[in-house]
């Protein structure tokens, strides 16, 4: 009697064991379906959130190319002349936004004028053309022809701002005792400039450069 009843409570027992991993794999296999189908939903949300995120980035982009075309600065060195009568040199704006200039080199043969920080009685242009003006004026107290000639120069500085469609005077030399050595001499002068737009967008331009386009570049050196 007591052994027939040890063993209904043992294959009862076994029964409930049988149900329970039957019950348990059951559970296992709706577990895993459950979390496969969180991180399919997972993974298509940050698909949204990282092309919704691109989308954004590009509109950014486009909207920032589009206003920094309204308030590009560019430019250019200009220059005219007569053999006998006159020389001029000019940086010009023909861009459509003001250049913030914030760097200004002048050298001959390579070697920098070293100019005093502040405006100068002599600008750094005309300071580099000093070998041109004392023969001129060595020609013209030779030729009795005093006051024939005369040069202007002007100093562009960093901080300095040339708005759109204007143009600053570097250089204006009259008379032929001083035009023709300047003529046959100018090419040993070089302006070196570097500019930025009102976003921050920068370039350089040099008198030298055989490129007609301003180089751009990342900033602008550091002034001192």
């Amino acid at each position: 009697m007591r052994r027939a009843g040890l063993l209904r409570f043992d294959t009862g027992f076994h029964f409930f064991l049988g149900a329970a991993r039957a019950a348990g794999q059951k559970l296992h296999g709706v577990d895993e379906k459950r979390f496969r189908f969180d991180l399919l939903v997972a993974l298509g949300a940050l698909l949204i959130s990282g092309v919704a995120a691109a989308s954004s980035a590009y509109q950014t982009y486009v909207i920032r190319k589009q206003f920094s075309a309204t308030v590009w600065p560019y430019l250019t060195f200009v220059t005219s002349s007569s053999t006998n009568k006159f020389f001029e040199l000019d940086v010009s704006n023909p861009g459509i936004g003001p250049a913030l200039i914030m760097t200004s080199t002048v050298t001959r043969d390579g070697k920098v004028i070293e100019q005093p920080p502040g405006p100068s009685v002599v600008p750094a242009v005309g300071a580099a053309l000093a070998p041109e003006r004392a023969q001129a004026a060595a020609q013209e107290r030779k030729s009795h022809q005093h006051g024939s000639n005369d040069m202007t120069s002007s100093t562009v500085l960093p901080g300095d701002v040339l708005p759109a469609g204007q143009k600053l005077e570097l250089l204006r030399v009259e008379g032929k005792f001083l035009t023709r050595p300047i003529l046959a001499n100018i090419y040993r002068v070089n302006v070196s400039l570097c500019y930025c737009s009102l976003l921050g967008d920068c370039w350089t331009k040099r008198l030298s450069d055989q490129a007609i386009k301003p180089r751009s570049v990342r900033s602008c050196p550091a002034t001192s």
